[in-house]
């Protein structure tokens, strides 16, 4: 879009206005004070005009020198003076104020036309105006390059974080069989101590055995007399039969009873 930078000319129009009514109003015949009042007039009409132009011209160039590609020729709108000749009373430069495709290009941009449009030494409104409308676009580009960015932080920040997992997912895989036969190892060096140690203690219990002294084994066979037989069978009834009392006499004296026949066994029961 293409906005104008205007110079006013109506009022240095008016002024020739002005002057031309004069001149027509003067007599047919003016005298030498009319004739010189009314070149007064002139000259400082001329003068003004000329003065006008210089400025014109020099505030339209500079828009479009600092304008550059974004900025159209100086057009001009003329006026011709008491003495014929067209001055320069306004003029405008066309400047583009469009968005780049790229944001950056943008900002680029906008920079430009606000410097094109202040660039005059004195600025008019609409300069200002344009200056004003470059820089919010320059601003909105600005913002959209910052949210760009963050999104691709953001993005970067997710792809690293993801690929970080992966890598030690696919680490922590590879280790796995590694800890597995460590394991396995561990278990097998354990069970391998566990069988040095269960020998050492059988080696051991072995050297105790041999060194410990052999226990004899003994039967006793008992044979009590018959005396003491009877001692017993006396304990067990203190008061014998007349019986008992005849054998116990017969013991004492070392006798049997009844008499034993010789190559005939008695048995006495009680």
């Amino acid at each position: 879009m293409d906005i104008p930078t205007i110079s006013n000319a109506s009022s240095y129009s008016r002024l020739v206005q002005d002057y031309r009514q004069k001149e027509r109003g003067l007599d047919a015949e003016p005298d030498d004070q009319q004739q010189a009042e009314l070149e007064r007039e002139k000259q400082k009409v001329i003068s003004d005009l000329s003065k006008r132009d210089a400025e014109v011209r020099a505030h339209e160039e500079a828009h479009a020198n600092v304008g550059g590609e974004y900025a159209s020729a100086p057009q001009y709108d003329l006026t011709e003076g008491p003495d014929g000749r067209q001055y320069a009373t306004g003029g405008h430069v066309n400047i583009d104020v469009s968005e780049e495709e790229e944001p950056e290009d943008t900002v680029v941009k906008a920079d430009i036309v606000e410097r094109a449009a202040l660039a005059p030494a004195q600025p008019s409104p609409q300069d200002f105006k344009v200056a004003g409308e470059a820089r919010s676009m320059g601003n909105e580009a600005q913002a959209e390059i910052q949210i760009r960015k963050a999104e691709e932080a953001k993005e970067v920040l997710e792809s690293d974080r993801a690929e970080e997992t992966s890598e030690n997912s696919e680490t922590g895989n590879i280790n796995a069989p590694a800890a597995i036969n460590n394991t396995t190892e561990n278990t097998s060096d354990s069970s391998v101590g566990s069988s040095a140690i269960g020998s050492s203690a059988a080696a051991n219990s072995a050297t105790l055995e041999s060194n410990r002294p052999q226990q004899k084994q003994f039967s006793f066979g008992l044979s009590f007399p018959q005396r003491f037989t009877s001692n017993i069978f006396q304990q067990a009834n203190p008061a014998p039969s007349q019986a008992q009392q005849l054998l116990q006499r017969f013991d004492s004296l070392g006798l049997t009873y009844p008499p034993e026949p010789i190559g005939q066994q008695v048995s006495i029961s009680a």
